[in-house]
C-alpha cells in the first residue's frame, strides 16, 4: 500500500534509531509477527509512527518477563473481545504485587546474635544447613523468610529440631508449588476467553485484590484438615496406613 506524501513516515534505518533497535532485530520482529510489515512508497518501506509505538511497546512486555510467543498471543486479542494490552499492563500491576509481607532480609552478626539469644552452640549451624540462612560474601546473613525463622525458632524451643523443621518447610513448599501452578492454570483458563465472568478487567484485578489475604487463610485451614485427617489415619492405621500419592511413588522409582 501507498503512503501519503503528508503523513509521518520513516525508512528502516530512521526507525532503527529512534527506537533504538537494530535494522536486523526490527525485521526479526517482523517476522516474529509482533510487528507489522511496512508500507511501501515506491520500492521503498516506509513505516510510520504506529511501528514505532509498537516497538515502545514490545520494549516494556520483554521488559516485565514476556517472551515474543506470549507478546504475539497479547498483541493480536487487541482486534478481539477481550483483555487490550492495556487492560493487561493494568492487571499485570495487581498480578506482581506482593502476596505476602514475609520478604527476605540482610542481617549482620549482631542482629543475627539477638534473634537466636541464649539458644544452644551450634543452632546457627543448623539453620544454614536447614536454608534458612545463608552466608553472604560480605560477612552478612540472608534471611529468606524472617517470618519462617522465626516459626523454626519458636518450635526449636518447644523441642522439635530446626532441621526437622526445616525438611518440612521444604516439604511443604514442594507440593505447594504444585498445587498453585495448578490453581494458576485454572485461573489462566479463565481469563483466557475474554476474561469470562468478569465485566471488565477491573472487575478482575478486584478479585485478584480480595483473593489475597483470603488465599492464605484458605490454605491454612486446608493444610490444619489434610493435618488432622493424616494423624487420624496415623493413630488408626500406624505408619503403613498414611496414604502415598503417586508422585510419591514415580519419585521414588526414578531414583
Amino acid at each position: 500500500m501507498d503512503v501519503p506524501d503528508d503523513v509521518v513516515a520513516y525508512g528502516l534505518a530512521e526507525l532503527a534509531t529512534r527506537s533504538g533497535l537494530s535494522p536486523r532485530t526490527i525485521r526479526f520482529y517482523q517476522s516474529a509477527e509482533v510487528l507489522t510489515r511496512p508500507d511501501r512508497r515506491g520500492r521503498s518501506a516506509v513505516y510510520r509512527e504506529h511501528h514505532l509505538e509498537r516497538l515502545r511497546l514490545i520494549a516494556e512486555l520483554q521488559d516485565r518477563g514476556l517472551t515474543l510467543g506470549a507478546i504475539r498471543q497479547l498483541l493480536g486479542r487487541r482486534a478481539s473481545p477481550g483483555m487490550s494490552v492495556g487492560d493487561w499492563l493494568g492487571l499485570d500491576e495487581t498480578l506482581q504485587g506482593p502476596w505476602s509481607e514475609d520478604g527476605p532480609r540482610v542481617v549482620g552478626d549482631d542482629e543475627l546474635a539477638d534473634a537466636l539469644g541464649n539458644r544452644p552452640p551450634g543452632l546457627r549451624s543448623k539453620l544454614e544447613r536447614s536454608r534458612y540462612l545463608e552466608r553472604q560474601r560480605d560477612g552478612s546473613w540472608l534471611v529468606s523468610s524472617p517470618a519462617l525463622l522465626d516459626l523454626a525458632l519458636q518450635l526449636e524451643d518447644d523441642g522439635i529440631d530446626v532441621e526437622l523443621t526445616g525438611q518440612a518447610m521444604n516439604l511443604l513448599r514442594r507440593r505447594l508449588s504444585r498445587a498453585v501452578d495448578d490453581l494458576i492454570r485454572l485461573l489462566a483458563g479463565r481469563t483466557a476467553a475474554g476474561v469470562a465472568g468478569w465485566n471488565s478487567t477491573d472487575e478482575l484485578a478486584t478479585s485478584l485484590r480480595a483473593l489475597r489475604p483470603i488465599a492464605r487463610e484458605a490454605a491454612g485451614i486446608i493444610l490444619a484438615h489434610e493435618v488432622e485427617r493424616g494423624l487420624q489415619g496415623l493413630l488408626q492405621t500406624g505408619p503403613t496406613g498414611i496414604r502415598r500419592h503417586p508422585e510419591r511413588n514415580k519419585t521414588r522409582r526414578r531414583h
